[in-house]
């Protein structure tokens, strides 16, 4: 004779059931994440290799943080944009086949007006706040020297009103900065156009509760020509 299950052994099941979920699940966000960590790791690698090919052909010149000698038509994702200005993003464009390498898939709202999800250290740049540009030549070291990294900005009103996250330097502010949004982590290229993930320790004095959270300043990476700050 057969017979059914009884309400312990049904809640037993169920019980099982709901632990495996509660274990599983976090695996699965962190294996989702990591996946698109590698696709955003490929972007910035990208973005890495299209700097030094413009190099080359501007006789070894980074290429600068923003211009506005020129009209750029930026093809965006959603379609052309007409720039009065020349962002780093705009002016790789040619060299790159795909727009969509310019957002992560972490963010893929961007955090500069959905152009980009990532910034350009203009302190290896120039062209934009009365800096020089730069030649590959005055970089001392061109493997530990940043040049592009995965931003964000706060997106508070009360910390800044809008977002300069297109751009980055050595010191944080609110409306810039590199977010640990890859496992504790952001991905990175170097002038020497590798590409590679950093940890990155989020701030442990921040009080700022919003979604993203304060990153301490990377110290350990070159963000100056001559080699500063790397302690």
């Amino acid at each position: 004779m057969k017979r059914g299950f009884t309400l312990i052994e049904l809640l037993v099941v169920i019980a099982i059931i709901a632990i495996l979920a509660a274990i599983l699940f976090p695996v699965f966000a962190r294996a989702r994440e990591k996946a698109r960590q590698s696709s955003c790791l490929n972007n910035v690698k990208q973005m890495g290799l299209a700097a030094m090919m413009y190099a080359q052909d501007y006789d070894e010149t980074n290429v600068p943080c923003s211009t506005a000698d020129v009209v750029i038509v930026y093809q965006r994702v959603n379609g052309a944009v007409t720039l009065t200005w020349g962002p780093w993003f705009a002016l790789l464009q040619p060299y790159c086949a795909n727009p969509h390498i310019f957002l992560c898939p972490s963010e893929p709202q961007g955090t500069y007006g959905n152009y980009t999800s990532y910034g350009c250290n203009y302190l290896v740049t120039g062209r934009t706040f009365n800096l020089a540009v730069v030649k590959l030549s005055e970089i001392k070291y061109p493997a530990e020297t940043l040049i592009f990294a995965d931003s964000a900005w706060t997106g508070s009103t009360t910390d800044y009103h809008t977002s300069n996250a297109w751009r980055i330097n050595a010191s944080r502010h609110p409306s810039y900065f590199v977010p640990a949004r890859h496992n504790g982590g952001a991905n990175m290229a170097f002038c020497d156009g590798h590409a590679k993930w950093h940890s990155i320790p989020l701030d442990p004095n921040s009080t700022y509760v919003g979604p993203i959270k304060y990153t301490m300043p990377i110290v350990d990476v070159c963000w100056y020509p001559d080699g500063r700050p790397k302690y």
